[in-house]
């Protein structure tokens, strides 16, 4: 199996790489530069030492909370930082209800449904995302409904498709994640950033050997809709003056939290020169408009797949021809092939959704 693992982790790769850019290029050269960065640290074959410039605390490899609390945390703090500080405007006050009213909601109910079943399956497609879950639950509710005049004004409908869906996609995404090691999406390579912190891989044993974990992960799935409800539901008018804080106010803030989220990990300084090292290359990353997601998701997967290409290498004795004996390893090949030019597909179906729009809309 350790040729499988190798096209597996690759497949994972090229599908977060490809679909997370604009650019097939650009996504490649951010898992390539996350596979770089994976080799860090002690051998896991002989335990050479690699890229470790000296450093002991490199031994174990790049802590990946360090490189996620960098990457996507401090790297937005450098962004605002160089741009000059915006005062926004005081939030206007609403005087609408918060609860739905009986024909609201039963007026909203089959866009709901048809919405959480598109978000599902969208979900469960690797590389899909939530963009073209919105788009496709916003362009549903419009064909059903009876006053599309009100849409692009602030319909109730439109928002409920589009954000239903958009729920929806990460029950579905979790699937393949949990699975078959392979995240839909930046937010589900996250989360499996998360479990592999926690030392439980994605795959057959997460439902076998951590079966108590895994299944009250899902109990708590369910209890977080309540509980996100709820705090929307009182918390809606708060978020409203929340969201027109001054950058000044939101760079302090998120600057303290992320020395002292990467401190407080092992309790030692060098975590804090690791998240900074990647808040840098995240903010340069952003300006050349590379792929972050794909650099995390490559640190998680490099070592998976560097296991199983050695592992194959060095059971055939070095006869790369293991690689293609298996027919997995052919369809992980060609779902790898598939998954690098996605992005070309997904982009012309985004296209065609969001120009279907414009034009009922003329």
């Amino acid at each position: 199996m350790s040729a499988e693992k190798f096209w597996l982790g690759i497949f994972g790769l090229t599908i977060i790489a490809g679909v997370s850019s604009k650019s097939i290029v650009k996504g490649l050269m951010s898992g390539a530069l996350g596979l770089l960065l994976s080799t860090i640290g002690l051998d896991p074959i002989d335990g050479t030492k690699r890229f470790m410039f000296g450093h002991a605390f490199l031994a174990e490899g790049v802590n990946v909370t360090c490189a996620l609390i960098g990457l996507f945390s401090m790297s937005q703090v450098f962004i605002l930082a160089e741009k000059k500080i915006v005062e926004r405007e005081k939030a206007k006050k609403f005087s609408d209800k918060i609860m739905l009213t009986r024909e609201e909601k039963k007026m909203l109910a089959p866009t709901v449904i048809r919405s959480w079943i598109i978000g599902n399956i969208i979900g469960i497609l690797p590389g899909a995302g939530a963009s073209i879950a919105c788009f496709m639950g916003y362009n549903n509710a419009k064909q059903f409904s009876k006053h599309k005049e009100d849409f692009g004004h602030g319909s109730i409908e439109g928002v409920c498709g589009s954000e239903a869906a958009n729920n929806a996609v990460t029950g579905g995404s979790l699937i393949p994640m949990l699975t078959l090691g392979i995240p839909g999406e930046s937010v589900t390579a996250v989360l499996m950033g998360g479990l592999v912190i926690q030392g439980l891989a994605p795959g057959p044993e997460l439902f076998t050997k951590h079966a108590a974990m895994t299944y009250t992960f899902f109990a708590g799935f369910v209890l977080v809709q309540f509980f996100m409800l709820a705090v929307g539901m009182l918390g809606c008018r708060g978020f409203a003056h929340i969201s027109r804080l001054s950058d000044a106010i939101l760079i302090s803030c998120v600057t303290v939290l992320c020395f002292v989220g990467s401190y407080a990990i092992h309790k030692n300084l060098s975590d804090v020169v690791i998240m900074l090292i990647f808040g840098m290359l995240g903010y340069l990353m952003r300006k050349f408009d590379l792929n972050t997601a794909a650099v995390v998701l490559a640190l998680i997967l490099g070592p998976i797949s560097e296991k199983g290409l050695r592992g194959a290498l060095r059971v055939s004795g070095g006869d790369i021809s293991c690689l293609f004996a298996s027919p997995v390893s052919w369809v992980l090949i060609i779902l790898s092939i598939v998954g690098i030019f996605s992005p070309i597909l997904m982009t012309k179906f985004e296209k065609k959704v969001s120009g279907g729009e414009v034009l009922e809309e003329q």
